[in-house]
């Protein structure tokens, strides 16, 4: 039998709906014939596939699964936008690393961007592994270890050392070659990036003075 197709080059397949009459009626059911395009899915028969493998369509891309609701209507999501960015930041505990200081970007590039120092060790950086993350195009910066700040909560206070690599680190304009106790208002520099160091906690506040 010769495959009907639209035309858009697609195969259609027939279809008979009953638009008349009822189980045990005399009257004869009215049929009329309908055509609509093979539904494209992959071979899972659970995921509602016609049969078909992501091969043989390779316009598929993104497999489908039915969900029943409530009410029992039906509705397809796309299993290749679950766990999205948005969804993970709104499951995000924002206490997983609550911060306890800023630094903020005051020359360079990166300009006004304001990053979190976090309890513990920093590791400051433009790699990807970096704690304190600074990748705004300042080669100066190195990829990794540049310097670390560390926040000590026992005696809630903040250290700033230089870390491994070549490029030096300066606090208020002298370089740091050995650890160094820093304050809100202080400036480091690194390559030509130029931080404010802003403190939030403090001998007055930490986040476990505010525990349930």
């Amino acid at each position: 039998m010769a495959v009907k197709r639209g035309k858009d080059g697609q195969p259609y397949e027939e279809l008979t709906k009953i638009i008349g009459g009822s189980r045990g009626s005399s009257a004869k059911a009215k049929t009329e014939s309908a055509t609509q395009p093979l539904r494209r899915n992959c071979s899972n028969s659970s995921l509602g596939g016609a049969g078909r493998s992501m091969s043989e369509n390779p316009s598929f891309e993104t497999p489908t699964a039915l969900l029943r609701t409530f009410d029992d209507a039906t509705r397809i999501i796309s299993l290749g936008k679950r766990n999205t960015a948005s969804d993970r930041a709104q499951t995000k505990d924002p206490m997983a690393d609550p911060p306890v200081g800023w630094l903020v970007v005051i020359r360079g590039p990166g300009k006004g961007s304001a990053l979190s120092v976090g309890n513990g060790m920093n590791a400051i950086g433009r790699g990807e592994n970096s704690r304190i993350r600074v990748d705004f195009g300042d080669d100066g910066v190195s990829r990794n270890n540049h310097a670390r700040i560390a926040y000590e909560p026992v005696q809630r206070c903040f250290l700033l050392s230089h870390g491994e690599g070549s490029n030096l680190t300066y606090l208020n304009g002298k370089v740091v070659m050995d650890t160094k106790r820093i304050a809100s208002g202080d400036e480091i520099q690194m390559g030509g990036t130029t931080f404010r160091f802003q403190s939030f906690c403090s001998e007055k506040f930490d986040w476990p003075d505010v525990d349930d």
